[in-house]
Formats: C-alpha cells, structure tokens, sequence
C-alpha cells in the first residue's frame, strides 16, 4: 500500500511538472536584440516590462539580450538571427533589401518621405526615433553656425586659457558641413578636394591650434561655452544657466541616426509573438512616446512638448532629416575618421 501512494505521488508531480513545461512552450519566449548604449534601450526596457504584465495569457513574453555595442550585435547576426533586433536605419534597411526581416502582419503609417527610403517601413522594420547632435551653449549668443563658433573659439582661447568649443562626434560635424557640396567618404585623402570639407576642416583646425577645441572623451553638457551633444544625452534636462538650440544648416537636410525595430523573427509563433508586441508598442502616442523618452525626434505623430528638450525635438521633426546609407563611405569609414580627425588636430595643439 505504501508503495503505491509513493508511485501515485510521483506520477501527479511528473504530471504537474509536464505541465509547467507545456505551459512554458505554449508562452515561449520573444527575444529581442539590443545594443548596451542604445539610446533607446532604457525606455524599451520599460515598454517590455509593462507589455510582459499585461499582455494576453499564453502569449509569448519578451526578453532582452543585450550586446555591448552595435559592432558586436551586428557581428553576432552572422551566426543566428533573434525575433526582434533594435538597431540604426543603416542596419534594419540593408536587412530587408536581403529579404531577412518578416512581414507580421502589424502596420504603422508612416510619413511618405520616410516611407520610401525603404519597402518594408510600416511592415517589417518599425522606425520609432531619430538621434541628432543639438548645440548646447552657455554665456554666448545662440544659436550660431560651425564657422562662427570655430571662430569664436579660436578668438577667445587664448583669453580663456581653455577648451571653449567641443562635439560628441566631429566626422558628424564635418559630414553636415559638406551635405548638398557631395559626396563625404569620411577619408581625409578622398574629401580634401571638396571645397566644403576644406572650409569645415580648416575651421575646426584653426580652432585647435588656439587651444579653443576639446577633443578628449565626452564631457557632461554645459562644461564648455559651446558644445554638440547627441540630443540622447540631454534627456535628463538641460544644464542649468544653458541654452539649447537646432544648430542652423543654412537650408540643408540635417544628419540623422534613425533607431528601428525590426521584425527577424521567421513565420510561426515567434513571428505572431513579434507581430503582437509591434502591435502593443505601436499604439497609439505610445512611439513618439517612447522617442521623446529617449532624447530622439519622433518618427510617428503624436508627443507633448512638456519641456525644452521635448519642444525641440518636436520641432525638429517637422524638418527634412538625411539619413546616410548603410553601405556608404561614410558608415563604413566614420569610426575611423572620428579618431584620426582627434588624433590630426591634436597635434596642433
């Protein structure tokens, strides 16, 4: 008698035990690649958490995995693909040119300009924000252009005995400099006969030689006079005593990164589990949210401009943003350039 209540315990707990699995494989699990310094990767963690909490019994969750930089999450595409992967325009786009992404079923409508850069926006890659370099300037007038700046720094160096001009990324500088006069390769040998990549460079070299340009690693927004910061950077509030303006372009497009979610996951239930999340996430105000959240221009309508950061990036979404190709000079050679250039007018110093 005593063997068979033991034999009877043990099949209920197989049993109970067989269920937690199926239950488990009936939820499964979305998997979401990321890189660690996404500027979007804060408000997305919230945004999975909050879905994870209310979504649908037996749908599947969604966790993320996260990579130490992009180079590393594009690298790691090359031996398995996740369900959903948060990236730049420059990555999602050549993705579904190869045909690697997935139509879920899930749609947004975005604006016709942005619609045609590529065939799969609104179905398969999900643009949610744009990342810019925004001017961030303390006792100066504002805003004024590259040349003026690099000729304020130059003339008061000397006086202030410091660093008075700096930017998070001078290849981006240089590379908004040159939109409209051609093609930027991001290579000193190649763009040294364009007249519009003489004129940025000169300025931002003479700029150095006065001891007016910081190019040491990034320093917290508001420690210099003037200063181009990624607007992600800014999403805690602009420093005290500072002012935070669109940097003019006389006209030009302005250089953006754009952030994607794209859909890899392949047909079954892990793309009806994508397709699920896309549709939560997409709802509503809930992208520009998220976009303002982060510190990006909005690629969807919607968002309250509740404060100077917001009311900019709100404006700046009504401007016409260029969005280098994937497969450019410029993003393959913009790395490099970055630490020549430091390196170049460092010896000026």
């Amino acid at each position: 008698m005593k063997r068979l209540l033991c034999l009877l315990l043990a099949c209920a707990a197989l049993l109970a035990l067989c269920g937690c699995a199926r239950a488990r494989e009936e939820a499964g699990t979305v998997t979401l690649w990321c890189a660690s310094d996404d500027p979007l990767l804060p408000a997305l963690r919230e945004a999975a958490a909050a879905y994870n909490q209310s979504r649908k019994s037996g749908a599947p969750s969604v966790a993320l995995r996260e990579f130490d930089d992009d180079a590393r999450l594009a690298a790691a595409l090359n031996t398995a693909l996740p369900d959903l992967l948060l990236c730049s325009h420059t990555l999602a786009f050549p993705l579904d040119e190869r045909g690697l992404l997935t139509d879920t079923g899930s749609e947004a409508a975005y604006p016709e300009a942005l619609a045609a850069r590529c065939a799969g926006i609104g179905r398969r890659v999900f643009p949610i924000g744009s990342r810019v370099q925004l001017l961030v300037t303390r006792g100066a007038d504002a805003p004024a252009d590259l040349f003026t700046l690099c000729g304020r720094a130059a003339a008061s160096a000397a006086e202030a005995k410091r660093p008075v001009l700096a930017a998070d990324s001078y290849a981006d500088l240089i590379c908004q400099a040159v939109l409209g006069g051609g093609e930027f390769h991001a290579d000193r040998t190649r763009d040294c006969f364009n007249a519009d990549f003489r004129a940025a460079w000169n300025a931002l070299a003479e700029a150095a030689f006065s001891g007016g340009l910081y190019t040491g690693d990034a320093l917290p927004a508001g420690s210099l006079p003037a200063q181009y910061v990624y607007s992600d950077r800014l999403r805690a509030g602009v420093p005290e005593g500072c002012t935070l303006s669109l940097p003019p372009l006389g006209g030009k497009p302005r250089l953006a990164d754009l952030r994607c979610l794209a859909v890899t996951a392949r047909e079954g239930r892990q793309a009806r589990g994508a397709g699920a999340f896309i549709s939560w996430l997409f709802s509503g105000s809930r992208p520009a949210g998220l976009a303002l959240q982060s510190g990006l221009i909005p690629a969807l309508p919607g968002g309250e401009d509740t404060d100077a950061l917001r009311a900019l990036l709100l404006r700046a979404r009504e401007e016409t943003l260029w969005l280098p190709d994937g497969g450019s000079d410029y993003c393959r050679n913009r790395s490099d350039f970055e630490a020549a250039f430091r390196a170049a007018v460092d010896l000026l110093k």
